[in-house]
């Protein structure tokens, strides 16, 4: 029978799991087994499991001076033909958002897996710029100018200075606009 716990003290009879090997630990178990010991004396010894053992030394030739090897993650859970569909939709509407990527491109996997894609590819969500608001007083102003400039060669543009590169439209709408786009076009 197992023995009682106090009543109301912290309740500890899980043993802790053990972290990853040392180093030192891992070339003491590679440096046994190349004096010719068994796998189960070097377990006994160093009071390791045995699959612990058997993997340090079957995994020693994959290692660099002892150190740990990467996990390898979880797998993809999306083709390559399903990642080719999802950038080039984003690259030709960059204003949808992830949940129309996904309805459009007709995929299973979640949100978060079509930002992984996106980041592998360097391409963020950005915020778009605020467009100025556009009364009907100046739309009536820039039309009638745009007019009677309308025939002047392309030489004479180039004398013309624009205040900013914005585009201008009537009404901005409530919601903020976001654009799939890479740092270099933001």
């Amino acid at each position: 029978m197992p023995p009682q716990r106090t009543p109301l003290t912290p309740c500890d009879g899980n043993t802790p799991r053990k972290g990853h090997l040392s180093e030192f630990e891992r070339g003491r178990i590679i440096g046994m087994h190349d004096g010719g010991t068994k796998k189960a004396v070097v377990s006994w010894y160093y009071n390791h499991p045995y699959s612990t053992v058997a993997d340090t030394i079957e995994k020693e030739a994959l290692r660099n001076n002892g150190h740990s090897l990467p996990r390898s993650g979880p797998p993809k859970c999306y083709t390559d033909a399903e990642e080719r569909l999802v950038l080039r939709h984003v690259r030709k509407f960059p204003k949808d958002t992830y949940a129309q990527v996904i309805t459009a491109c007709a995929v299973t996997f979640k949100k978060d897996t079509v930002k992984k894609i996106l980041k592998a590819h360097g391409i963020k969500n950005w915020k778009c710029k605020r467009r100025p608001f556009l009364t009907q007083k100046n739309a009536n102003k820039r039309l009638a100018w745009a007019l009677a400039h309308r025939h002047i060669r392309p030489e004479e543009w180039g004398m013309y200075i624009w205040s900013d590169e914005c585009s201008a439209e009537r009404g901005r709408g409530k919601r903020d606009e976001w654009c799939f786009r890479t740092t270099t076009q933001k």
